[in-house]
């Protein structure tokens, strides 16, 4: 699987028991209130923290490309297969900055740079440290476990990127319009998980209908989405 399906807001998934399964789709809106926090400095180690905006990277990017979007059901599912995603070093940042994956899933991480750099995490989901390796090189990971993984280099302190790590089937960013949509749901109890860059992990519960679509709207910030 490459880099560019995980830019792009499509979601590819096949879920078993799908004759009483709908579509759930849905917006999200960011408010003018999230680049105007004053945020804490990020602290390594912290499953879904808020991290303090300091790349130059993060004025070159999309808002809604900090925004992993997916469903958790009460009941376990099979997640989705895994996949070998693409994060590069180039230009002294993270191209992209973000992923979301199935659990199970290798992340391949080549320098472009002519530069050495040492990429490390010391998240609890998954901590590991490359070491030191110069432009040309890859190293890879494994994500075994879900969560949010928090990425840094050891030399470059501005550099920081996050994988998420996930259990579901439905999972992805929204597209640049801030959309997103699972076309086969099953029916039943969800909670509809949103992680973003300067808010991290916000929850809320929702019920999928037998047979019928369920459109939500989400502002971020929001009091219905509860941290």
């Amino acid at each position: 699987m490459t880099r560019e399906i995980f830019a792009a807001f499509a979601f590819a998934c096949v879920v078993s028991h799908t004759a009483a399964a709908g579509e759930v789709s849905g917006k999200i809106t960011i408010g003018k209130s999230i680049s105007a926090r004053n945020l804490v400095p990020a602290v390594y180690g912290l499953r879904g923290m808020a991290i303090q905006e300091t790349s130059t990277q993060d004025q070159k990017t999309s808002e809604f490309e900090r925004i992993a979007v997916w469903l958790e059901p009460d009941k376990p599912l099979e997640p989705a297969a895994p996949a070998v995603a693409i994060m590069e070093q180039r230009d002294r940042r993270f191209e992209p900055a973000l992923l979301i994956l199935p659990i199970g899933s290798t992340v391949e991480f080549p320098n472009t740079d002519p530069i050495f750099h040492n990429i490390f995490s010391l998240s609890r989901t998954q901590s590991f440290d490359l070491g030191y390796y110069p432009k040309g090189q890859s190293r890879k990971v494994r994500f075994a476990r879900p969560g949010v993984v928090q990425v840094y280099c050891h030399i470059h302190s501005s550099m920081h990127a996050v994988i998420v790590v996930v259990s579901s089937p439905w999972f992805g960013k929204p597209d640049r319009n801030g959309d997103f949509s699972w076309p086969v749901v099953p029916p039943g109890n969800y909670q509809l998980v949103v992680w973003q860059k300067t808010l991290g992990l916000l929850r809320r519960k929702i019920v999928v209908p037998e047979n019928a679509p369920l459109r939500l709207n989400i502002t971020l910030p929001h009091e219905d989405l509860e941290n």
